[in-house]
């Protein structure tokens, strides 16, 4: 009978410990998914994507304030696309591939990208 309830306690410790062990992976690949520079990551992306296919005379309008969080800059050079998001200082940017001529532009509340022939 002592053998039964000893192993049923170890039973039930172990269950504990594996799901706190769970509970503290979730929870830390959760704040990795909501940081900020993922956020960042996610916006050059799309913006490349856009540049890519877009056609000379359009104007890509990106809103400051996203989902993503808040745009404090964006920046085109050397064929990448930088932005930075919610005060971060510091990104690797995203490439681009296009053979037209971009112009950044903005006003309090977007971000304008227009796209032009050389």
């Amino acid at each position: 009978m002592r053998k039964k309830a000893g192993l049923l306690q170890q039973v039930v410790i172990h269950l504990i410990l594996i799901g706190l062990i769970f509970a503290l992976f979730f929870m830390a690949a959760e704040s990795r998914v909501n940081s900020r520079a993922i956020k960042q990551q996610i916006i050059e992306k799309q913006t490349a994507l856009l540049i890519d296919s877009a056609v000379p005379d359009t104007t890509l309008v990106l809103k400051k304030i996203n989902q993503y969080g808040t745009i404090d800059n964006l920046e085109i050079k050397e064929g990448r696309i930088f932005v930075y998001v919610n005060k971060l200082t510091d990104s690797r940017g995203y490439p681009y591939f296009s053979r037209y001529i971009m112009r950044l532009e903005s006003d309090k509340d977007n971000f304008y990208i227009k796209i032009m022939e050389k």
